[in-house]
This record gives structure tokens, sequence and C-alpha cells, in this order.
């Protein structure tokens, strides 16, 4: 399995790479040879904003 650190450092220095992994998650880190769990493809899409339900459910929790 793939360090999440490297993905990370990927997703900073790599801006095709980025690009392509807001398109498709799954096959950008593929492409980019990464491999990762369900458990954390979750956690990085999360973390990069990348899941619009977890995040519009917290936006709600904050607004409140």
């Amino acid at each position: 399995m793939t360090n999440l650190i490297e993905i990370f450092s990927e997703w900073q220095s790599n801006l095709k790479f980025r690009e392509e992994f807001k398109k498709d998650p799954e096959q950008a880190l593929k492409d980019a040879g990464f491999e990762v769990s369900p458990e954390d493809l979750a956690k990085i899409k999360a973390m990069l904003k990348l899941d619009k339900t977890k995040n519009e459910k917290l936006d709600d929790r904050i607004s409140k």
C-alpha cells in the first residue's frame, strides 16, 4: 500500500495529477502508480474536499 504522505506530496507538486484526481481519483492514483485501500481513498477525498456529501453534512453542523 502507498503511504498517504506520498500521495499528498504528489498532489501538492503535480498540477496534472491534481486535475486528473479531481476528475477520477481512482484512475489518477492508478496512473501515478499508487495503491490505496477504499478506506484511505475515502480519507483522501474528504481531506481534499472531494467528497461532497460528507463536506455538506459538516458544513450544516458548522453553520448551526
